[in-house]
């Protein structure tokens, strides 16, 4: 599979993160599970420019993770 690059913002970030921590919590596929940590792994491997200025805007603060 070839990589690819996506634009995408700080907030949609922030939304993929959540939504893959809930999948993880909500699963019981140890493969899906996997798919779903290694997304997330590759997602705080690679900063967007918005990360990398030691600022992070989430729509919550009470965070779960």
């Amino acid at each position: 599979m070839e990589g690819f690059i996506i634009y995408v913002f700080i907030d949609d970030i922030a939304i993929i993160e959540r939504a893959l921590h809930a999948a993880i919590l909500n699963s019981t596929d140890y493969e899906e599970i996997d798919q779903f940590e290694s997304v997330l792994k590759k997602l705080k491997k690679n900063p967007t420019a918005a990360q990398q200025d030691g600022f992070r805007y989430d729509y919550n603060d009470n965070s779960y993770y």
